[in-house]
């Protein structure tokens, strides 16, 4: 959708939900020391400033990062913590805010290959001069699920595939589901996370269900709900194929930490739909 820009909506409370995740994983994958492959097919501009106009408008990181103090943060979001306070020069509340891209960047090694993929052409562009220099990262600028079935298996055959749809697109609840389920037969041991957003119409029910059935890797489905179903955006949920063995608990011992974003009535929900 080339109308979608996330620096609307960076460093909100799905941001930090899902951002939270993949530094996690990523984290855990790089405990091996075989070189590793990030493949991020919606990787938008890779960082953001939320005192510019576009995040001001929405206002959604003070909900969101900016609502998260400084101040006693839990050992199990330690990777998370880093990526952020490093993008934040350590000045807290932060006014910058790293996107999945440089998320990666900043947690992997000069060994590990990063595979960014941005189809909107000016946010193409500000990835494409933010890594230049960087060999480690390849930039592509094409369609985001022609590219999440091309671009894998990775030459390193270990490491994740960030999947991260603005949604915009109705179709995307079945497109997306179909061209991740193709990307898991040509990469069956590679980790995918996949995010949805949960809305008040429930399209993410259907959806959900769909992603079960196409696939058949381990799946862990993570919901972060900030608020009961309502107007607008009331949660934030991940689907991860092959999870870390140490995910669910991870995520289980952040329980209160992420309870911070919510109002009454929130709630975190973590589930293994397949072991």
């Amino acid at each position: 959708m080339l109308s979608y820009l996330h620096g609307f909506h960076a460093g909100n409370f799905a941001d930090v939900h899902k951002h939270l995740i993949f530094s996690l994983v990523l984290d855990y994958l790089l405990k091996k020391d075989k070189p590793l492959s990030v493949i991020d097919v919606y990787a938008g501009s890779g960082f953001y400033d939320l005192t510019d106009n576009r995040a001001k408008k929405t206002g959604e990181a003070e909900a969101g990062i900016q609502a998260i103090p400084d101040t006693a943060w839990p050992e199990a979001a330690a990777p998370y913590r880093e990526v952020t306070r490093r993008a934040a020069a350590h000045q807290w509340p932060p006014r910058f805010y790293p996107g999945s891209p440089q998320i990666a960047a900043d947690l992997a090694r000069s060994k590990d290959r990063l595979v960014f993929n941005e189809l909107h052409p000016r946010e193409y562009e500000a990835l494409k001069s933010r890594f230049a220099g960087d060999p480690r990262v390849h930039v592509h600028h094409r369609e985001a699920l022609e590219a999440l079935v091309a671009l894998v298996p990775p030459p390193e055959k270990r490491g994740l595939v960030l999947v991260d749809p603005s949604y915009e697109v109705k179709d995307e609840y079945r497109t997306v589901p179909e061209a991740l389920a193709r990307a898991e037969l040509k990469w069956p041991t590679g980790v995918f996370l996949l995010w949805y957003p949960l809305l008040a119409g429930g399209a993410h029910h259907p959806f959900v269900q769909l992603v079960e059935r196409l696939t058949s890797a381990p799946l862990l489905q993570s919901e972060f709900c900030i608020r009961p179903p309502g107007a607008g955006m009331y949660g934030s949920g991940m689907m991860i194929l092959n999870p870390p063995w140490t995910l669910a608990a991870s995520l289980e011992s952040l329980r209160g930490w992420l309870g911070q974003l919510q109002g009454p009535g929130g709630v975190t929900r973590i589930r293994n739909v397949r072991t």
